[in-house]
């Protein structure tokens, strides 16, 4: 692990050799990995200082959600429920959502996934991420729904969000609770 400093704070990172063929930035538990081609022999310090204001402006934003989440939790650690509440939960908004859409779901699964909520495929194939048992149910109503939207709308164009914003209008507060919990769940693993 690497430090690098960026304005004000200190920044962890690694450096990652892969088969791609452009520069690649991830940030998971505030720690920036940089991943590059195989073959690369330029500066990496160069490389992330290119990003340094959206790196600067990603761990500002991870230590903010860890600081909300942390004192709206007694004991500093996430409430959860079982997979088979989670999976009984998540069946009644289905449920719920495809009368109201006028929706058909193919197939609902759960996964570990790392990067995403949820997911939907074109053949109405719904996949929920396992960790949605650590959401209040809002959040995990709000992510079905929008999953179920996918089943009309594939793509996150204006008319999608046309629909998201007919039940869930503060969307983008939705959206910004759920990457707050992604912070603190990815720490807590």
């Amino acid at each position: 692990m690497f430090k690098i400093r960026i304005k004000d704070i200190e920044v962890e990172y690694i450096v990652d050799y892969r088969d791609v063929k452009y520069v690649r930035y991830e940030l998971s538990r505030g720690v920036l990995k940089l991943i590059l081609p195989k073959h690369f022999r330029g500066d990496v310090e160069y490389y992330i200082h290119k990003k340094d204001n959206w790196i600067y402006n990603k761990i500002l934003e991870f230590h903010k959600s860890q600081n909300i989440l942390r004192q709206s939790t007694k004991d500093k650690s996430i409430e959860h429920n079982s997979l088979n509440i989670l999976k009984e939960v998540s069946k009644n908004y289905i449920k719920k959502y495809e009368n109201l859409l006028n929706v058909r779901v193919n197939r609902v699964q759960f996964r570990s996934m790392t990067t995403k909520w949820g997911s939907c495929s074109s053949l109405g194939n719904i996949t929920l991420s396992k960790d949605l048992r650590f959401l209040p149910n809002d959040l995990i109503e709000y992510v079905i729904y929008h999953e179920l939207v996918h089943l009309i709308v594939l793509d996150h164009s204006d008319e999608f969000f046309n629909i998201i914003r007919k039940r869930f209008p503060d969307y983008k507060e939705y959206d910004n609770r759920l990457r707050e919990y992604c912070f603190l769940i990815n720490e807590d693993k």
